[in-house]
Order: structure tokens, then C-alpha cells, then sequence
């Protein structure tokens, strides 16, 4: 029997401060073992330049999914790398780094994850009628527009609305900007 797909709305969201203390981000689904992470998808709104909170032991991939972008650099120095909207990027939790937004206010969604215990990857597409997820995205999380997942009846989602437990591969249809989660444990 599969695990029925969950569907998490903005309104279950838990919003929590920022380890930094600069601002506050809502937590979307988390799974920890004790007191440590495994992973957990959140996004955050970022209005002002300034450090990026360190999550040592734990890796991140940042996607800008509203506004112009950022640029990041290490506080000890550096190059300036663009964070444009839509571009996952990935940054190792331990490095320090500040950040510099290009035009106005910003919102990540943001996957955390240990790399010791899991493989992850983000990828963005632009759904426009129907396509296949990939077996290892177990997690959908729609941008803006709507869609269904699997086959009548689908589950529905729509802006800000994330997918979890997404079995196997699943039909996609409708249109939106979606976030595609995967994670795979490391054997």
C-alpha cells in the first residue's frame, strides 16, 4: 500500500525566528531524528542585506521563488556570486555568508538537509498541461498557478502549497511554477 500523498497549506506553516535573529522564516515540513534535522523545506522573506544564518552538519539549497535575486560572498571575502530567481543554488551550511539583494525584498524557499544521510536536489519547471515526476521528486511545491497530482481523482495544489509523500512517479497536470524536491537516503 503507498503513503497517501499530504498536502501542506500555508496555514500550517510554523513560522520561527532566524538563527541570526535578522528575521523569521516558516517551516513547511521538517523530519528530525532527537534534535537534529534530516531535512526541512521553509521559506523566508529576506527585506534588508545581511549574514545568512550557519546550520553546521547540514547542507542548503536556496531558490529565490519572488523578486529580483541576492548576491551572496563569504564574510571573510570574495567574489559576489547572483542568486537569480529560480536558479537553485547550493551552499554548505557551515560557511559564513552575507548577502546583498539586487532590487527590493526577496523570498526563498529553502531545503536543508544532512549530507551524511541523504542525497538531495531541487529542480524548477514551468508545468504548461501534463508530464511525469521523476520516481526519486517526493516533494511538489507550487509556486504560483495550480495542478493536480496523479490520476482522477488528483490531489490538488495551488500557490504556496507543497506536496509531500509524493510516491513513485506521478502525473502532473496543469498550469504552475513548481519547486521539485528530491531526496534519497544514502544506503
Amino acid at each position: 500500500m503507498s503513503t497517501p500523498i499530504r498536502v501542506v497549506r500555508t496555514d500550517d506553516w510554523t513560522e520561527m525566528p532566524w538563527l541570526n535573529g535578522g528575521g523569521t522564516t516558516s517551516e513547511i515540513a521538517a523530519h528530525k531524528e532527537g534534535d537534529a534535522w534530516l531535512w526541512r523545506l521553509s521559506t523566508a522573506i529576506v527585506a534588508q542585506d545581511g549574514p545568512y544564518s550557519q546550520f553546521p552538519g547540514l547542507t542548503r539549497i536556496s531558490t529565490v521563488i519572488a523578486g529580483a535575486g541576492t548576491d551572496v560572498a563569504d564574510k571573510s571575502g570574495g567574489d559576489w556570486q547572483r542568486i537569480t530567481p529560480f536558479a537553485p543554488i547550493r551552499l554548505e551550511g557551515r560557511r559564513q555568508v552575507q548577502g546583498r539583494l539586487v532590487d527590493g525584498p526577496i523570498r526563498f524557499l529553502n531545503l536543508f538537509f544532512d549530507p551524511t544521510r541523504l542525497f538531495a536536489s531541487v529542480a524548477v519547471t514551468q508545468l504548461d498541461g501534463d508530464r511525469m515526476t521523476d520516481p526519486h521528486e517526493t516533494m511538489v511545491f507550487c509556486v504560483e498557478g495550480q495542478c493536480d497530482i496523479g490520476t482522477s481523482p488528483g490531489v490538488g495544489v495551488k500557490a504556496m502549497d507543497l506536496a509531500c509523500c509524493v510516491p513513485a512517479s506521478q502525473r502532473l497536470s496543469g498550469r504552475a511554477s513548481l519547486v521539485l524536491v528530491s531526496l534519497n537516503w544514502i544506503r
